[in-house]
C-alpha cells in the first residue's frame, strides 16, 4: 500500500454542487433569521446540535441537487467531482454547498486532508474551532 499519492474521483475526495453559492447564501440567510432572537451560546449550540446530529445538509446528495435546481429543473446544477493529485490545493468560496463523497475506491487507499479557514483580520471567529480537536467534541 502507497502512503501518499493520487485519489481517484471514487476515492472519497471534495464534491461540489455547481453554480451553489447563492443556494448557500440563502440557507445561511435563513439560519440566521431564524436564530436571531438567540443568544450566541443559543445560536451556536442550535448549530452543534444540528451538526452533530446530522453533519450535513441532506442525507441524500441527489435528492438535495434536484431541490434546489432553478430553470425548471432542467440540470443547471450537478455534482461535480474530480480526481486529484497529491499535492493538489482547493480554494472555493465558503458559501458554495459541497461535501466529501464517499470513499468507493477498489484499491484500499484513504484519503487525508486538512481543512483551513481564513477570516479577515477584526472579524469574529467561532471559538469552536479554535481549540484541539477531541473525539467525542460534537464538532
Amino acid at each position: 500500500m502507497r502512503l501518499a499519492g493520487d485519489i481517484r474521483a471514487d476515492g472519497g475526495g471534495l464534491m461540489y454542487l455547481g453554480n451553489s453559492v447563492q443556494v448557500g447564501r440563502e440557507i445561511e440567510a435563513d439560519f440566521t433569521r431564524r436564530a436571531k432572537d438567540l443568544s450566541e451560546e443559543e445560536r451556536l449550540s442550535a448549530f452543534n446540535v444540528h451538526m452533530e446530529k446530522y453533519g450535513q445538509l441532506s442525507q441524500n446528495a441527489n435528492e438535495f441537487g434536484r431541490a434546489h435546481q432553478t430553470n425548471g429543473g432542467v440540470g443547471d446544477r450537478r455534482w461535480l467531482v474530480a480526481n486529484y493529485d497529491a499535492g493538489d490545493v482547493v480554494f472555493h468560496d465558503p458559501y458554495i454547498v459541497h461535501a466529501s463523497s464517499k470513499n468507493e475506491g477498489h484499491d484500499g487507499r484513504i484519503r487525508v486532508s486538512t481543512d483551513l479557514r481564513f477570516y479577515e483580520e477584526g472579524s469574529d471567529m467561532d471559538d469552536r474551532w479554535m481549540q484541539l480537536w477531541t473525539p467525542g467534541d460534537g464538532l
